[in-house]
């Protein structure tokens, strides 16, 4: 990667409070791709609604077929946010000779460079060329690095194996700053011995859907669920790393319990992997007590956790867990596994009951909450308030703005 020619230029430090020039670099932005872009977006909307100069740009790959309707040869705002979507050359590993040429040209006109994910070109590149003119940058590797995915990959493992010696390594070890979106996250991949700068800062929560939430029964009636029946509640990508084996196990010994005990799996299918569940539930004789519903609109998902007794993620791993906060937001208590990294803030809120990957101890906390109504409303109620005062974006935007300000320098290469 040549061509970057460094030469000094000063700039004076900013001051808190004052507008910061922030550009977003992800690989896709396709919603097929799944939360990594999603959560890039919703960064870029909300630091843009809260007053400052944000740009995003990605590839306009609609990975893996398929580009987006956005043109590539100018920018177009959505949101506030200034976006740029350019064309990718090479499909495997998003190469965009496009970008390269504008993040080398445009690079000074940012303050602060935030770069999300890994193994593709237009993450590599911003990080490396943000690095060569002195800008400051930040990594969000959004679980990327987890040692559970790591070993689970199955996807082109060879290539990003190499991929990652190459280029990911050199540019987390020398990028100013890492973001995580829990102190668990950061803790799972200590042994990779990072020494940048550690920015931790949850993912946010659009506050304003939940302030009123929506009455109860229309998702039981929807989803043929009687009013007085228990219910436990999946919302999520059915993928295996969900845990939806245990979930499916630890549902078997409660209903054995509570007979009229129902579970919600509620999420599209990924991988073809519903068909594997699918085939547990029958397995259990539980295809009369288990509901499957492939998707639902925003304000359909709110009623399905306030009409559910209990959320329940029983995951091997997962970076975040937005629906956590979610059902938080909506008075559901939560069973989550502690391989999901918000754990430890549930906890501390006592806004649900963490359990291991066993299906014996999911199922003792789904029936104890069951059971336990009055602890379970307390558990709700509790979830409610952590997820306003904890989650809710004007909170994480001024998160994110602090820690950018605090990397900024009083000079700043041009390139």
């Amino acid at each position: 990667m040549r061509g970057v020619v460094p030469r000094v230029k000063a700039r004076t430090g900013r001051r808190s409070g004052s507008v910061v020039k922030i550009l977003h670099v992800v690989s896709l932005v396709a919603p097929r791709y799944g939360g990594l872009g999603i959560a890039a977006e919703n960064i870029a909307r909300n630091q843009a609604a809260a007053g400052h100069d944000v740009s995003l740009w990605s590839t306009n790959l609609d990975y893996p077929t398929g580009v987006l309707p956005f043109p590539t040869d100018r920018e177009v705002e959505i949101d506030g946010v200034r976006r740029r979507h350019f064309p990718a050359r090479i499909a495997a590993l998003l190469v965009s000779p496009e970008m390269w040429r504008a993040l080398k040209r445009d690079i000074l006109s940012f303050d602060v460079v935030h770069a999300h994910g890994l193994y593709r070109f237009p993450v590599t590149a911003a990080a490396y060329i943000a690095r060569k003119a002195g800008v400051p940058c930040v990594i969000s590797p959004h679980g990327c690095l987890d040692p559970y995915l790591y070993q689970q990959s199955k996807h082109n493992l060879l290539l990003k194996r190499v991929y990652e010696r190459l280029f990911d390594m050199p540019n987390l070890r020398r990028v100013d700053a890492i973001h995580y979106t829990a102190e668990e996250e950061r803790e799972r991949i200590a042994d990779l011995n990072l020494t940048a700068t550690p920015i931790i800062v949850p993912l946010g929560l659009d506050w304003e859907p939940y302030a009123e939430l929506p009455a109860r029964g229309a998702f039981r009636e929807r989803a043929g669920v009687a009013k007085d029946a228990p219910l436990v509640l999946f919302l999520g990508r059915i993928n295996f790393k969900k845990g939806m084996d245990i979930l499916v196990d630890g549902f078997s010994k409660v209903h054995a319990d509570l007979p009229n005990a129902r579970l919600a799996i509620v999420g599209p299918d990924n991988d073809g992997y519903r068909a594997e569940v699918e085939g547990w539930v029958t397995e259990k004789g539980l295809t009369d007590a288990v509901v499957f519903i492939d998707h639902l609109g925003s304000e359909q998902v709110r009623e399905a956790y306030v009409d559910a007794d209990v959320f329940v993620l029983s995951s091997y791993t997962e970076n975040f867990g937005m629906t956590v906060v979610e059902a938080m937001a909506c008075r559901c208590p939560v069973v989550i596994s502690d391989r999901v990294n918000i754990w430890r803030e549930v906890n501390q809120e006592g806004a649900g009951i963490i359990v291991s990957t066993q299906s014996s101890e999911v199922a003792a906390a789904i029936r104890h909450l069951l059971t336990a109504t009055e602890e379970a409303e307390v558990m709700g109620d509790r979830g409610r308030a952590a997820a306003e005062s904890r989650y809710a974006w004007p909170r994480i935007v001024e998160q994110f703005v602090t820690s950018y300000q605090e990397l900024m320098p009083g000079e700043i290469h041009e390139v």
